[in-house]
């Protein structure tokens, strides 16, 4: 991705205040000459995340993207655009994430693509389907690099100590401090890696079915297969897509997995159920969850899926 050198008039722009649900800078910020703490601009939530736990009390994390829009096809305002150039560091995720990067102007100097150490590794998905998340909505199409290179933990540490790396450099004064939480960090995620390795251990040898194709980085670390649709938790499931379900399916296995990447209706949970399927609920954690954060969303979803193995378990064992 090519970035333009920024622009000497876009530092008299805007900057930072913390939110009141975490440190985070909003568009009431205090203008450039009245801001006490450097800027940190990052496009997702696990970034967000990151720059925070390392950077600890010495900076704002600017994270503008409403909670319930998708961050890979969110579109900012001017000023939204505006704020983030004039953030002293902006985080990006590389492999294509947050399309509008490629037609605005980002400081060059400041901009840091957290999947650079492991380019070779990423994924192209293969021509994508254009559909919409919501009604009314625009229109996207999952084509390109598949981008949500942290469900693969082993790649989320990378990215971890990718941003540190950066923040070292930017702030040198602050890198013992940063040092040492980047450890702690990385051993958090390294065994929840090791946790998410064991508890799909049993799903190998099983088809999934995944209600989006956003899993590729999740199915490759943890030695899946799935097959990808196009569906809405909450969206309602009709004749054409029960059909495309058990079009899908695969008739030798016993057991089958349907994954969702937020809860369903009870209503789909229903008729998955009646196709043949258990329900898990993996959450990609792009943007900010409603409740917890990162390291909380990835614990839940290890729990889901041990959950769904002890269903899947006790069906092909007849026991309750």
């Amino acid at each position: 991705m090519k970035f333009t050198l920024f622009s000497a008039l876009l530092i008299l722009a805007t900057a930072a205040s913390i939110s009141s649900c975490e440190k985070s800078a909003s568009k009431d910020d205090l203008s450039l000459s009245e801001r006490s703490r450097p800027v940190i601009a990052t496009v997702n939530y696990p970034l967000a995340y990151f720059a925070e736990r390392l950077s600890g009390e010495f900076a704002d994390i600017l994270y503008e993207v409403p909670p319930d829009t998708d961050p890979a096809y969110w579109n900012p305002t001017d000023d939204e655009v505006r704020a983030i150039q004039a953030a002293d560091l902006v985080l990006l995720n590389g492999a294509g994430y947050a399309k509008w990067t490629s037609t605005r102007t980002i400081p060059y100097e400041a901009t840091v693509i957290t999947s650079s150490s492991f380019e070779g590794s990423l994924i192209m998905q293969q021509e994508g389907t254009s559909h919409t998340h919501k009604s009314g909505t625009t229109s996207h199409t999952h084509s390109g690099f598949a981008s949500t290179t942290w469900l693969d933990l082993e790649l989320a540490c990378k990215q971890a100590s990718s941003t540190a790396d950066a923040l070292r450099e930017q702030f040198p004064e602050n890198e013992e401090a940063i040092s040492g939480r980047l450890e702690i960090l990385l051993t958090e995620m390294r065994d929840l890696d090791r946790q998410m390795k064991s508890v799909t251990a049993t799903l190998r040898n099983t088809p999934l079915v995944v209600s989006h194709p956003v899993y590729h980085y999740w199915t490759r670390a943890y030695g899946l297969s799935a097959h990808a649709l196009h569906w809405e938790p909450m969206q309602e499931l009709g004749t054409l897509e029960m059909s495309e379900l058990a079009a899908s399916q695969n008739e030798q296995s016993q057991l089958k997995y349907f994954i969702w990447e937020a809860p369903p209706s009870e209503e789909n949970i229903n008729k998955i159920r009646m196709a043949g399927f258990i329900n898990i609920v993996v959450n990609p954690c792009g943007g900010r969850p409603t409740k917890g954060d990162f390291l909380s969303v990835m614990r839940n979803n290890i729990s889901s899926i041990s959950e769904a193995v002890r269903q899947g378990s006790s069906a092909k064992t007849g026991t309750p």
